[in-house]
């Protein structure tokens, strides 16, 4: 089974967006089913979105203990809701069911220990899950978060035996990070040494006992609207950026960015470990840095730029696990607010999804 865990600290920047798409590429290239799981406390927007009151079919109840010997907060309670989606293939469509699901109180919090704990019940449950719900054997499960994947990681070397079930298994986890500015800068600026050093060896972690059953176990998302944290001023000229603020402010359905565009088209290369990336990064910031440039804040698209092209210059290549999303919509702006008749197989419709399926192959 593979295991996909959405992170990222900031609102806003795609996290339930990236958990849709995630969802849609299972259920339109996998016979096996999926769950998706909500645990985003502030905008519980995943199941709010899927959760048509019409395709309500069954529910059940997963009960979590808390993890012995800790004294953690987490909901007891799972709840797994059946619901579908029509896949619309050239001749007719074809109804696939899948699961979404939330905890009873959604705003548990889920440290490292209790987050392991709970990934071993939904696992010991999958059976249960397949038969009370009637659904195809499970392949997936998508879990939306607003964490950042250092809260529900650990660099404690022991927190990683509570996966081994999974592992031994032969599961694949996968932990995607949405970035913005502001977490490269929280990790550059002087006096966040040792806030640094948390995050890369938590990272390391990760990389180190998820590789085993995962070529790439961390990727690292850019979506339009993480490229800037900061308001502009009038007179800079960034370009890309402007493109896509007067495209929020005109209400326009649909651009790209090109400089993303160019880099999705890049072939798939190494996968490049987490420190590695941030180096890359950090060259690319100070080699803007020592230019004419005002306002870093306003150039992350740039550092991506120089940052990305890997290889040779002759033949450069994208990391593989460096996702570029080039397309901005604007009625995925309000996908949140509106009744979609079915949100995972119009998801097929946006040109953001098929540059997600591009750039993983």
């Amino acid at each position: 089974m593979d295991w996909h865990i959405v992170t990222g600290s900031k609102g806003g920047v795609g996290k339930t967006l990236l958990t849709l798409m995630i969802l849609a590429r299972h259920l339109e290239k996998e016979q096996s089913s999926a769950l998706a799981l909500d645990f985003n406390a502030m905008n519980a927007d995943t199941s709010a979105i899927l959760l048509d009151s019409k395709k309500r079919d069954r529910t059940m109840i997963i009960n979590h203990e808390a993890a012995k010997d800790t004294e953690l907060f987490g909901a007891d309670k799972i709840v797994v809701q059946k619901t579908f989606t029509s896949l619309r293939r050239t001749f007719r469509s074809e109804k696939k069911n899948y699961a979404i699901g939330w905890p009873s109180n959604q705003f548990s919090l889920y440290p490292p220990t209790l987050f392991a704990d709970l990934l071993a019940t939904i696992k010991d449950s999958t059976k249960g899950i397949e038969k009370k719900l009637k659904l195809p054997e499970l392949g997936s499960v998508i879990i939306d978060t607003n964490y950042h994947f250092c809260n529900i990681f650990s660099n404690d070397e022991k927190y990683y035996e509570s996966y081994q079930k999974l592992l031994d298994d032969g599961d694949s986890i996968t932990v995607w990070f949405l970035w913005v500015y502001r977490q490269l800068e929280n990790l550059l600026k002087p006096g966040s040494e040792a806030d640094a050093r948390i995050v890369s060896a938590t990272a390391s972690a990760i990389e180190e006992h998820f590789m085993r059953n995962n070529t790439a176990p961390l990727m690292h998302v850019f979506s339009p609207v993480a490229l800037i944290s900061s308001e502009l001023e009038e007179t800079q000229d960034t370009n890309a950026i402007f493109k896509f603020l007067n495209a929020k402010k005109k209400d326009e359905k649909n651009i790209s960015i090109n400089e993303l565009e160019n880099m999705a088209k890049l072939p798939k290369g190494d996968y490049i470990y987490f420190q590695d990336w941030v180096e890359e990064l950090e060259f690319a910031r100070n080699d803007l840095l020592s230019g004419d440039n005002d306002d870093i804040h306003s150039f992350f698209l740039d550092m991506l730029i120089n940052a990305i092209p890997q290889g040779s210059e002759e033949k450069p290549t994208r990391p593989m696990n460096v996702i570029p999303l080039a397309y901005y919509h604007a009625d995925l702006q309000y996908y949140t607010d509106r009744v979609n008749a079915d949100p995972v197989s119009n998801m097929k419709k946006f040109d953001i999804y098929k540059n997600f399926l591009n750039l993983l192959g």
